[in-house]
């Protein structure tokens, strides 16, 4: 038996140990477990032997090099030069990608800086091997190899049970004094601070109004939303902060639109302590807070696990966060781009596609609300179940999906199957349209069977049911959530208070997102602070039908590009400036809801005074807390690969 087939469950434990290490520090809000360590020990062990006719090659060429004979390989000196073959590929990868930039773009790999660093590595792994001390080249591997298994399994077992406070933790746990006694199914008792009832936040990702039967749509898509909406107050004039799942997702959890907070698609990340989440504030008031997320565009990174005491984001295996999964998902995507056989639909990363089914994520989410602590809890709750791909079950798509013949499936124009140049026809939106209305009816049976499974007292526990954005299927030639078309942006909006608060009923006054934070922290007993754009929406006083709400798309690849919508009055006030060609180009556009409820008839040239009233109104509006879309500042996002698999920028 070789030195390397020796010395291969050594080196995988080790470097598993290592891995382990390296996302437990980067990743130290999630719960430590075996399976990390476990994972990662089996991934360096298929590179391992992938390495090994390399290893044997260069270390045959040193040989001959150095004038050395065949010697028999039985040094720990063998062993740990075969490590160091396996281990460049990994190191030189994380090295490189930090010079690609959002879009996959390795421009910056035409400089000769990146390759000096990468001959740098490989310089100090040679080094690194021919400086050993001479005392372990002598050493026998076995017992070396002992040695470092043991002290691997032993750092790999620490770092998968060993619990590290998270710093929202640390900063705010003194000022959630737990009182009262404990409760159970989530219910708090009636003294101290648990008489404050509890709130649960659930953001159904994705989903447009039009398609739900509470908004009149025709098909019974969502039965169980309706018996909850029976027993709600229904806004029906409801729209999003955004486009962009995080930007809106970070509006509902701060109160301010996406200009105030600063996150867009070229910033994925946001400053807590100038726009600070309501969980802060529900923490200090004495409210455990837990997040449980289906998408890793919610990722703990971007700010929005802020003063969560849990942040469940966990939406891969925990392999994908290790150097080596990053090198082997990259392999992939280029594999997939020279070989359209492996392409999978635009998704060719195996095991990995950055989210999770909402059975899940509901899971988690219940077993955190039934623990025994008897301080009232806010749960918030992702769920990104009809978000593209459109995959509904089998039983669902029986239901709902007619049979059709076409060439569209789930997977829209980045399927395999999508005809070059291809122009959808009614029929194939017809069909997108019925995957999406079989995937909504799963998500309300996933979601009363969640509520079923808690029991929650309607007389302790608030609902409130909000999307971050809608979905196109053709209508104006656009697809998925890339405008701010109405059917992208008219929103459920649904807040079930506590049993006696508010009689049930319909709300036809314009509200927002952005008015999530405000209305949570009334539920709570709490006032919105004084920086936030929303409004309390179970206060009668604070809305109005002649209220003016705005709608901020930044999210593009162009730093430069901005839409805006303003509703006013009955008017839907469009303004869109971006750049061609190195000019900046503005169109002003105006549409009356009350005649042209989907906002398709540009009446611009018949108002231009309205045109400019509301474009006034627009930047003063704005101007309230100094919105800027200057290009200054931007950064990429901590996981442009999610965005691209994920369809935010574009392409396969």
């Amino acid at each position: 038996m070789t030195t390397r087939l020796k010395s291969l469950p050594v080196i995988a434990l080790c470097a598993a140990a290592v891995e382990t290490l390296c996302v437990r520090y980067e990743f130290d809000h999630r719960p430590a477990e075996l399976r990390l360590f476990l994972q990662a020990a089996g991934l360096w062990a298929v590179f391992l032997v992938l390495a090994w006719p390399f290893a044997r090659m260069l270390q045959g060429l040193a040989r001959r090099v150095a004038g050395a004979g065949s010697s028999k390989e039985t040094s720990a000196a063998d062993a740990v030069a075969f490590a160091l073959v396996a281990t460049f590929p990994v190191l030189a990868h994380a090295r490189l990608d930090v010079y690609t930039n959002l879009y996959g773009s390795v421009g910056e790999l035409r400089q000769a800086w990146p390759w000096l660093q990468v001959a740098g590595i490989a310089a100090a792994l040679f080094l690194l091997q021919r400086l050993l001390p001479r005392g372990l080249a002598r050493l026998p591997l076995g017992v070396v190899g002992v040695a470092l298994m043991a002290l691997a399994f032993a750092v790999g077992a620490w770092s998968s049970f060993h619990e590290e406070p998270h710093p929202s933790d640390v900063v705010h746990a003194s000022s959630a004094s737990p009182s009262g006694t404990p409760s159970t199914s989530g219910t708090p008792s009636t003294s101290g601070a648990a008489a404050k009832p509890n709130i649960l936040l659930l953001v159904w990702d994705t989903t447009r109004a039009q398609s739900l039967s509470i908004y009149g749509y025709d098909r019974e898509t969502t039965p169980n939303l309706a018996r909850l909406a029976s027993e709600s107050r229904v806004f029906t004039n409801a729209r999003s902060a955004s486009r962009y799942t995080l930007t809106s997702h970070l509006s509902m959890l701060t109160g301010t639109y996406p200009s105030h907070h600063g996150a867009r698609l070229l910033r994925q990340t946001v400053n807590p302590t100038r726009t600070p989440s309501i969980a802060r504030l529900l923490r200090e008031a004495g409210y455990r807070t837990g997040g449980f997320v289906g998408t890793d565009v919610l990722r703990a990174q971007t700010g929005t696990a802020f003063a969560f005491e849990r942040w469940d984001d966990q939406v891969d295996p925990p392999v994908c966060d290790t150097y080596a999964w990053a090198l082997v998902h990259d392999l992939q995507s280029v594999a997939a781009k020279l070989v359209p056989a492996l392409s999978n639909n635009g998704n060719p990363h195996w095991i990995q596609d950055y989210q999770r089914p909402a059975g899940e994520v509901l899971a988690r989410a219940a077993e955190w609300i039934a623990a025994d602590d008897p301080r009232p809890w806010f749960c918030f709750v992702n769920l990104y179940d009809v978000h593209w791909p459109y995959l509904p079950p089998a039983d669902a798509a029986d239901r709902w999906v007619r049979p059709y013949g076409g060439p569209i499936d789930g997977f829209l124009e980045r399927s395999d199957a999508y005809p070059k140049g291809y122009a959808p026809k009614p029929e194939d939106n017809r069909h997108l349209t019925e995957l999406y209305d079989s995937e909504l009816w799963e998500l309300d049976r996933n979601v009363d069977a969640f509520l079923a499974r808690l029991e929650l007292d309607r007389a302790t526990t608030a609902v409130v049911l909000v999307s971050d954005h809608g979905e196109a299927f053709g209508e104006g030639g656009l697809y998925e959530h890339h405008d701010i078309q109405e059917c992208q942006v008219h929103l459920p909006f649904v807040v079930r208070p506590p049993c006696g608060a508010q009689p049930p009923g319909r709300v036809d006054a314009p509200v927002t997102n952005v008015d999530v934070a405000p209305t949570v922290l009334g539920l709570a007993g709490l006032a919105p602070l004084e920086h936030m754009n929303g409004v309390d929406v179970l206060r009668d006083t604070a809305l109005a039908p002649e209220r003016e709400i705005l709608i901020e798309d930044r999210d593009t690849g162009d730093p430069n590009e901005v839409r805006l919508a303003l509703y006013s009055g009955g008017w839907k006030y469009e303004q869109r400036r971006r750049t061609v060609d190195g000019r900046v180009v503005e169109v002003r556009r105006l549409f009356e809801l009350a005649t042209d409820s989907s906002a398709e008839r540009d009446v611009a040239d018949a108002h231009p005074e309205r045109v400019t009233e509301l474009a006034a109104r627009l930047e003063a509006l704005r101007k309230a807390w100094n919105a800027d879309d200057s290009a200054s500042g931007l950064s990429g996002p901590g996981n442009a690969d999610a965005l691209r698999q994920l369809g935010y920028l574009g392409g396969k």
